[in-house]
């Protein structure tokens, strides 16, 4: 995890936020299926310094937490949110070693499935004992530099 976590810190330390190619100011799309999935607990697994968090404490959710391995990251939100980071939990773990102590309601990941840009068998096929797929959308996301990033999202519901 050493490698992994100083990568990301160094990332972190060396790009503001916004200078990162997977940046969103607004994440419509996470916000959207978060909001479809209804109030209740969330937990942001690779969450870092993104948007995400800000849009919903500023719309109310109460139990949130996020997850990334980056605490610079974490610190850039706790930094930007002021005051409010007082109200979300913040988790500094590698979520391939990471066991949770409690669930959520809704879990979003926006980062560590990143590069299934394909239909996403691949992931419904690893989940399918316990998950089923609900919908799946294809985003060309633009980024700060002027290119393209293709994302997959998908909403999968507990069987």
């Amino acid at each position: 995890m050493t490698e992994r976590r100083e990568h990301w810190d160094h990332t972190y330390t060396v790009k503001s936020d916004t200078a990162v190619s997977w940046y969103q100011d607004v994440p419509e799309r996470s916000l959207a299926f978060i909001r479809k999935a209804g109030k209740g607990s969330v937990i942001d697994i690779g969450g870092g310094a993104s948007r995400l968090v800000d849009r919903l404490l500023a719309e109310n959710y109460a139990d949130l937490t996020v997850l990334d391995i980056s605490d610079v990251a974490l610190g850039r939100s706790k930094e930007r949110l002021g005051g409010e980071a007082g109200k979300v939990s913040w988790i500094v773990a590698d979520i391939t070693g990471w066991r949770p102590e409690r669930q959520w309601d809704i879990w979003h990941d926006r980062a560590v499935f990143h590069f299934l840009t394909d239909p996403v068998a691949t992931l419904a096929v690893r989940l399918r004992n316990d998950f089923t797929l609900e919908t799946q959308e294809a985003e060309s996301h633009p980024t700060p530099f002027g290119t393209t990033q293709d994302f997959t999202y998908a909403v999968f519901k507990r069987i």
